[in-house]
């Protein structure tokens, strides 16, 4: 059988424009999937450059100077656990607690005779008698700075030897003037050994004080009673502040 070649002209043509309009196709889906890579590769590049800007607005900012906070008045407040101070009293926030601070001086108990004993103890006993509410006891050590005392001592050392050596050629001139009495020198030779005396124990108090002071830490205590009032031993009755606060200032003060 013989084929018409008109027909497989178009056969041919047929297949050409299918396999043209395949090629087109991948073509096409080839050029998508660039201009899509591009573009996520164009927002990469975006993305880092952003990243850089940032770093460097960071490492700009911690190389300025840090800014200096300044604290007002009331942030100080809100930190402190009290209110205010007023009649000698501190004031808690809620101004329902009073607190009143007495200072104390210790005493040698081991010193003391019986009775004298006998007397503290009665007189401690009947302090916490008096208390209605828990008391704290506070003691404050601290570190003392002995050189502006040892400096104070050294000068007022040196004022009394000059006294002290006037006094030494005071007794001398009146001896080789030979116009005093012996009394009017004895007088004089009195007030020299006090003044000599004086001398020497000033010398040794400022030795003492340097060799008690060198290496080592000298610390102070103070003591202190701490005695709060609290607002609810009133009672469910409603007074005013200031009522409040005259009440409670006559409870701690007694």
């Amino acid at each position: 059988m013989i084929n018409n070649p008109n027909e497989t002209n178009s056969q041919i043509t047929t297949i050409l424009m299918i396999i043209l309009s395949v090629f087109i196709i991948i073509l096409m889906i080839l050029v998508v999937v660039f201009l899509v890579l591009k573009t996520k590769e164009r927002k990469a590049k975006k993305n880092e450059i952003k990243e850089e800007k940032k770093k460097n607005k960071k490492n700009k900012q911690n190389k300025k100077e840090p800014v200096k906070t300044t604290l007002s008045k009331g942030s100080i407040m809100d930190f402190m656990e009290f209110e205010k101070i007023k009649d000698n009293m501190i004031v808690v926030k809620n101004k329902k607690k009073y607190l009143m601070v007495i200072e104390c001086k210790g005493v040698n108990y081991d010193l003391m005779s019986q009775p004298e004993k006998v007397g503290v103890e009665e007189g401690f006993q009947q302090f916490l008698n008096t208390l209605r509410h828990p008391i704290q006891i506070y003691i404050q050590t601290r570190t003392i700075n002995l050189e502006s005392s040892i400096q104070r001592y050294k000068n007022a050392v040196k004022e009394v030897e000059k006294k002290y050596r006037n006094k030494e050629r005071e007794i001398r001139e009146m001896r080789e003037s030979g116009r005093y009495s012996q009394k009017q020198l004895e007088k004089t030779m009195f007030e020299l050994t006090r003044q000599r005396n004086l001398y020497e124990y000033g010398k040794d108090i400022v030795a003492n004080t340097e060799k008690m002071s060198l290496n080592r830490s000298v610390l102070n205590k103070n003591f202190f009673v701490i005695i709060p009032y609290y607002v609810e031993t009133i009672g469910n009755e409603k007074y005013y502040e200031e009522e409040i606060i005259s009440q409670a200032f006559a409870e701690l003060y007694t």
